[in-house]
């Protein structure tokens, strides 16, 4: 049998290298699809810095910053059961909470009125405004600030965290600057990311509420529940934490029909000790030890809420 060679004929009767005609479509291939990889990366860059680099317009809303120990002691609590210790640290100093290479590596800032930190350069305005909305002093979001969280927290409970905070002994520490990552800013021009920026998910024209009565109701439950969105998603149903790395499991569903194994006792014993009713552990990424410093009557108040959903 004849050997079939690779240079065949064409139409015209004229040879063909085939091998040649295959090289040129790969090359060409690989350029066009060089150049698409070009043109996405480069409108997923700009169109994530176009985002973070929103400048927001926030009224500003004076509060009383108490000086009493009963109201540091009560930030100091705060401090910890709201999560903020897990990203400024038990010194509040800063801490790297995230570090997962593509996605980038995220500190919480100083918060001290040491040599880098925020208490010695915000006022209380501007504390509260990145507390409570995610914008910074000059008016852009604040990255992997959960503000979210925050935005219907308490006048006086604001209060009490700010008067926390800057009580706390200084620390020199400059904070070093956030590494967004290449996927980190595809996730977030995806929507699959948005805690990147919690400033674009908040009203910044809502009234918080001046003070909250802490009462055993399903309404005082949603006020402590705020702080669980970030996580869990608005409507509390779980499902993959926003920007979490890929080995991080979802966060459950967290509404009445999930708790339905749980009793009132259960569930407070469940948040205070990290041990599930049949003894097996609430693993991370569960802050159950932040949580275990809620009072009495905020996991009674979260578990009555939870149960309407």
């Amino acid at each position: 049998m004849r050997r079939i060679s690779e240079r065949s004929v064409d139409g015209t009767g004229k040879a063909v290298d085939c091998t040649r005609l295959m090289k040129k479509f790969v090359k060409r291939t690989l350029i066009f699809l060089v150049l698409m990889i070009a043109v996405i990366a480069g409108f997923v860059f700009f169109k994530s810095r176009s985002r973070l680099g929103k400048t927001y317009t926030v009224a500003e809303h004076r509060i009383v910053v108490p000086q009493s120990a009963a109201a540091i002691a009560e930030g100091k609590r705060l401090y910890i059961s709201r999560g903020c210790i897990d990203c400024h640290g038990a010194d509040l100093s800063g801490a790297t909470f995230l570090d997962a290479g593509p996605i980038g590596r995220y500190t919480g800032s100083n918060l001290t009125k040491g040599k880098g930190g925020s208490a010695a350069r915000l006022n209380d305005v501007e504390f509260e405004r990145a507390l409570r909305h995610g914008v910074s002093k000059n008016g852009k979001p604040l990255v992997f600030m959960p503000s979210v969280d925050f935005a219907g927290m308490s006048d006086e409970d604001t209060g009490r965290l700010i008067a926390y905070i800057r009580s706390a002994p200084p620390v020199d520490k400059v904070s070093p600057r956030q590494k967004i990552g290449p996927l980190a800013r595809v996730l977030y021009v995806a929507g699959k990311m948005p805690l990147l920026t919690s400033a674009e998910m908040i009203d910044h024209n809502a009234q918080s509420p001046a003070k909250v009565d802490p009462t055993v109701s399903a309404d005082y439950g949603k006020y402590i529940a705020q702080t669980c969105t970030g996580c869990h998603g608005t409507n509390l149903a779980g499902g993959p934490i926003p920007g979490a790395p890929p080995e991080w499991p979802p966060a459950q569903d967290i509404r009445g029909k999930a708790l339905s194994k749980y009793n009132e006792a259960q569930f407070i014993q469940s948040i205070k000790t990290g041990k599930r009713p049949d003894g097996s552990e609430i693993r991370f990424p569960m802050p159950w030890k932040n949580f275990s410093q809620m009072t009495d009557t905020e996991i009674k108040a979260l578990y009555l809420y939870l149960k309407t959903l």
